[in-house]
């Protein structure tokens, strides 16, 4: 039980992480916008994508988080 408490605890950790990375790298984000990704790395990318010519990879790389279908 206790490993499970880790593991969401580490990531409702990584989720502020991207989201405050995303703001200090892009601060003009619609912090509501911002908000309503609840974190996803995808999501947050998406948003991000919009306001820049880079690929989704190199937005999920500039956030810290490895693509999930490379890994």
């Amino acid at each position: 039980m206790d490993g499970i408490d880790r593991a969401s605890r580490s990531r409702v950790a990584l989720a502020g992480d991207v989201r405050s990375r995303a703001l200090a790298i892009w601060p003009g984000l619609d912090r509501r916008k911002l908000t309503r990704t609840c974190g996803d790395p995808e999501r947050v990318a998406r948003l991000v994508g919009r306001r820049t010519a880079l690929p989704r990879e190199a937005i999920l790389g500039i956030l810290g988080v490895g693509d999930p279908a490379i890994e």
